[in-house]
């Protein structure tokens, strides 16, 4: 090679000086010797090659596809590799592609990742969660629309320019579906998935999920993405109708309910209306309340739950006659479909299958998160936000007063004989429902207002807090499918008046669970072998406060001569009693009516032993002593059992049961026992 030959360092701008070698350097061999010269090619530049790759021609795409991404940048993306010769044609050159997309106007939508999952909005609009990115299942991620995926990643054929057909560039597809999630961000499904049903945005407007299209305010709308929310595609439920109909079918509704056997005529029809539109919206409520019917046999409650299915429609309402927990979380899924439970009858003392599903209907009252374990020990949870009704002939008795207060209860009669059963079309009815869950939809804008009209009424009536809430929820529900108006203060006034009657005997039966507290600890049996009567710590609270109410057995003790109990002999009975209730930890203040029960907060073992086996156990009972209503804390610690301990003094005027016997006269003289009988006096 001359010295004005080309070297492959010229195009440095400060090029190295060759390095040394031992020996004489081929550029300085003896003169007078031909060097061999190889046939060799001269070097090519690489800014040449850069000026190559930027001129080469571009494989020709069909115009006019819908999906076009239109025009391409004149750059390639850093990752497209430069053409081999030796394998064919380079692949086309790509446009730019949008941060978080896979591509300009793919219809696989990226939503973000979490741990080793990837998820998209697949061609259809469903939500799909990706492990691995195999060909197969982005084949399944863009269904009918194969072509456009090959069209975008083709592959070729080694010595050919033309893109194989059915073949797609896997890798290349999935490295950019991978980036187009990760720039997303992470996706948690729980809480921003919304499934079909009725739903509300920030800003209090209403979106109905059908499955295969968003009714919102704007319109109708495809399945996606609005305000940070995914709208998955699902198999469509029964739609609204597209007008209300003619007439009105909560009219309709109203005189069919009136033919079952209600034991409050006047009211239950029309909030069996209200929760057959808080069924229908539940989803865009703030509260759902809970709704069990009850009766016993031949009462119409299976009948009552068909007529709710014909009106919700068959993929409307997730119903079940034997159901679980987890089976009614995975029929819901991310959905809030109405739940219809029939014949949930109280299971075996050591079942927990009717509890569980109650404390389900008790989160999804405000719309809260279930959690259960799983097989990969991650768990499984998601939000609740279904309307629950039960209908059965026995409600559980294992509802504590949390559940009881988010719970409307109404009563069926009998059918009386010779009755003929209402008249149940489902095509009809489907109508109606269609009708009405229109209806509801368009007068939507009206709902908070018109709440909050039902609630102030109510709460005239001394119907509030959790229980007014349940009642102002359903009657605002019935107004609204009734008419298209607010309601009128006269109309209100009407209603108001009725409820808080209807509702009276609900709230005497929820209590609290202070109440409840005080109801286990008066009803354990305590010192139960005296002359073989079986007495409970409440028949040692009426003797230790003088109540005439108190059994003839602990008042007298050992001296029951068949004498007359006087003052003195009460007070002595009231001294042993207080004695004998000290042991536990308790005491008896004062007599009568204004006598008060001290209960300790240390965990004194008499004590524990009377709470063993319940919720207050273990001292949680000093919680809910604090609770009841007229409850006074002790400043100075009182000894009792051995032990010095501050507590509370709870008046027995709270306490439901220990006032409710004669009060104004004494206990009636028992006669003689017979000889022979003294053991059964």
């Amino acid at each position: 090679m001359t010295d004005d030959a080309q070297t492959a360092d010229d195009w440095l701008s400060n090029p190295s000086p060759p390095p040394r070698a031992l020996g004489t350097p081929a550029h300085q061999a003896p003169k007078g010797k031909a060097r061999p010269r190889p046939d060799l090619k001269p070097v090519t530049r690489l800014a040449d090659i850069a000026h190559q790759l930027q001129d080469a021609p571009v494989a020709a795409e069909p115009e006019g596809q819908p999906d076009d991404p239109g025009p391409r940048s004149a750059d390639p993306e850093p990752d497209q590799a430069p053409p081999d010769p030796g394998k064919g044609a380079a692949p086309p050159r790509r446009g730019a592609r949008p941060k978080g997309e896979i591509w300009e106007g793919c219809p696989v939508k990226p939503l973000g990742v979490n741990g080793e999952v990837s998820y998209y909005l697949d061609r259809h609009g469903q939500l799909r969660g990706i492990k691995k990115h195999e060909n197969q299942t982005i084949l399944h991620l863009f269904g009918d629309k194969l072509d456009l995926l090959i069209r975008k990643y083709p592959t070729y054929a080694k010595g050919s320019t033309e893109p194989q057909k059915h073949r797609f560039d896997g890798t290349r597809a999935s490295m950019d579906m991978i980036r187009a999630c990760s720039e997303k961000g992470l996706f948690n499904p729980d809480g921003a998935v919304r499934g079909v049903g009725a739903w509300v945005d920030d800003e209090g407007r209403l979106i109905y999920h059908t499955g295969q299209a968003l009714i919102t305010a704007e319109g109708s709308k495809d399945p996606g993405e609005i305000d940070g929310k995914v709208y998955p595609a699902y198999p469509p439920i029964p739609a609204p109708s597209l007008t209300g109909g003619t007439g009105c079918p909560a009219t309709d509704m109203l005189g069919t309910l009136s033919t079952w056997s209600w034991a409050r005529p006047d009211v239950d029809p029309m909030i069996t209306l209200g929760m057959t539109a808080v069924q229908m919206m539940c989803g865009a409520l703030t509260w759902r309340p809970a709704y069990w019917f009850t009766g016993d046999k031949a009462s119409g409650k299976s009948a009552l739950q068909d007529w709710i299915r014909f009106i919700h429609g068959e993929r409307g309402i997730v119903r079940s006659t034997d159901a679980t927990k987890s089976g009614i979380t995975s029929q819901i899924g991310h959905s809030s479909l109405p739940v219809a439970i029939d014949e949930l009858e109280p299971g075996d003392e050591g079942s927990s299958k009717e509890r569980d599903i109650i404390v389900l209907a008790r989160v999804a009252s405000s719309g809260g998160q279930w959690l259960r374990g799983s097989a990969d020990q991650k768990g499984a949870s998601g939000n609740v936000y279904s309307a629950f009704m039960f209908s059965s002939i026995l409600i559980p008795g294992s509802m504590g007063a949390q559940d009881r207060s988010r719970l409307i209860t109404l009563n069926m009669n009998p059918i009386p004989p010779g009755q003929a059963k209402p008249v149940m079309t489902a095509r009809t009815w489907n109508a109606r429902g269609a009708a009405l869950k229109r209806r509801l939809i368009d007068r939507w804008p009206s709902w908070a207002e018109r709440l909050e009209l039902w609630r102030v009424a109510l709460a005239e009536h001394n119907l509030a807090g959790r229980n007014g809430d349940n009642w102002a929820t359903t009657i605002a529900m019935a107004d609204m499918a009734l008419n298209a108006e607010l309601p009128t203060p006269e109309f209100m006034a009407q209603w108001a008046l009725k409820l808080s009657f209807a509702a009276q005997t609900e709230t005497d039966e929820i209590g609290s669970n202070a109440e409840d507290m005080l109801q286990h600890l008066i009803g354990q049996p305590f010192d139960v072998f005296r002359r073989g009567e079986l007495f409970n710590v409440a028949h040692w609270l009426m003797t230790a406060a003088s109540l005439p109410a108190a059994p003839r057995e602990l008042v007298l003790g050992a001296n029951d001569t068949g004498g007359v109990i006087d003052e003195h002999v009460r007070a002595e009975a009231a001294k042993r009693a207080n004695e004998k209730l000290a042991k536990v930890g308790l005491r008896v203040k004062g007599d009568g009516d204004g006598a008060e029960l001290f209960i300790p907060n240390k965990p004194i073992p008499g004590l524990m032993r009377l709470f063993e086996h319940s919720q207050w156990a273990r001292g949680v009972w000093a919680q809910a002593a604090r609770r009841v209503p007229g409850a006074q804390l002790v400043a100075n610690p009182l000894r009792l059992a051995g032990q010095a301990t501050r507590g509370v003094y709870v008046p027995f005027r709270s306490i439901s049961g220990l006032l409710s016997f004669p009060m104004d006269r004494a206990a009636p003289v028992a006669p003689p026992a017979p000889d022979g009988f003294e053991d059964f006096a």
